[in-house]
């Protein structure tokens, strides 16, 4: 005899769990599939100034959708390091796991597609320029708490405001201590700084 197959472990969300995608290229199209179904978008680890067109992709999908796409879902996602003082941040964020990753895969990753002006605060800067430390002074987020927060917070002027900071994990397994402190500033010392920044509710089709 034979039976039939079928689930046999359904969501506890329904109709399903949230399900997240993440966009790196300018007028994303995976972004605008966020949009357009309502999924959570996520924005890659890219300059600020480069990201902020991403939210334009939602907003079009979201349309095409007949949905409102709403800024408060929109994650960023962002290297950080959070130190006592900015030279040991630094320190352990450059010249540390982050660094190397960057070095080794991302940066070689990028330029074999032709991506580092993803990266670039200046679309005039070489190549050759966009190294860890560029990133580290450009993109990351990297510093003391009170640096971070600054930091933080210029992000989301620059692209107008976004829900979530996902922050990027890295393998600190030689220096677990300062991974989990840098965590743990993160979120006792920098998010109650960075309290204040809610982006403005959706508003109705109607509207």
């Amino acid at each position: 005899m034979f039976g039939f197959l079928k689930p046999h472990l359904y969501p506890v969300q329904k109709p399903h769990p949230p399900i997240g995608v993440a966009g790196l290229s300018k007028g994303s199209d995976t972004l605008k599939l966020a949009g357009e179904n309502g999924y959570i978008p996520m924005s890659l680890n890219l300059n600020p100034a480069y990201v902020g067109s991403h939210w334009e992709a939602v907003e079009e999908g979201a349309k095409r959708g007949g949905r409102v796409a709403n800024r408060a879902d929109w994650r960023m996602v962002r290297e950080t390091f959070v130190a006592e003082t900015d030279a040991e941040a630094w320190n352990l964020a450059v010249e540390g796991p982050m660094g190397r990753m960057m070095t080794e895969y991302f940066l070689p990753l990028l330029a074999n597609f032709g991506f580092l002006e993803f990266l670039k605060h200046d679309p005039d800067v070489p190549d050759s320029d966009v190294t860890a430390e560029y990133c580290a002074k450009h993109n990351w987020l990297v510093g003391s708490p009170s640096t971070v927060a600054e930091k933080l917070e210029a992000v989301y002027d620059d692209v107008g405001g976004f829900g979530s900071l996902l922050v990027f994990g890295f393998d600190y397994a030689d220096q677990p201590e300062a991974w989990h402190t840098s965590l743990g500033m993160l979120a006792k010392e920098v998010m109650p700084k960075v309290q204040h920044l809610k982006p403005a509710p959706a508003t109705s089709a109607a509207e």
